[in-house]
C-alpha cells in the first residue's frame, strides 16, 4: 500500500516537473497547454474592462494591468507546481 502511494507521489511530481519545463518553453502552443491545466488564471471582463484574477475559475481579483495579471498568476501557478514536484523537499514546506 505504501508503495502505490510513493508511486503516485512520484507521477504526480514528474508530472509537476514536465510543466515547469513547458512554462518555460519558447513555443508558445506548449506554454499554453500548460497553463490550461493551472488553478491560477486571467481574463478580460468586456463590461468592466477589468482583467479579472482566477483561482479554479472563480474571480478572487482585479486590475487593469494585464501584464500585473500575467506576472501575479504565473508566479502562483509556480508555487504550486514547486511544491507538488517536491523541489523543496518536506523541510521546505
Amino acid at each position: 500500500m505504501s508503495e502505490d502511494i510513493e508511486e503516485i507521489r512520484k507521477a504526480k511530481a514528474q508530472k509537476a516537473r514536465e510543466l515547469l519545463g513547458a512554462l518555460d518553453s519558447d513555443n508558445e502552443e506548449i506554454r499554453q497547454q500548460a497553463t490550461e491545466v493551472l488553478p491560477w488564471a486571467y481574463r478580460l471582463n468586456n463590461e468592466t474592462q477589468f482583467i479579472e484574477i482566477l483561482q479554479q475559475g472563480n474571480m478572487v481579483a482585479i486590475t487593469q494591468d494585464p501584464r500585473f495579471a500575467e506576472v501575479v498568476t504565473d508566479h502562483l501557478n509556480r508555487m504550486i507546481l514547486v511544491l507538488e514536484s517536491g523541489m523543496l523537499g518536506e523541510e521546505g514546506l
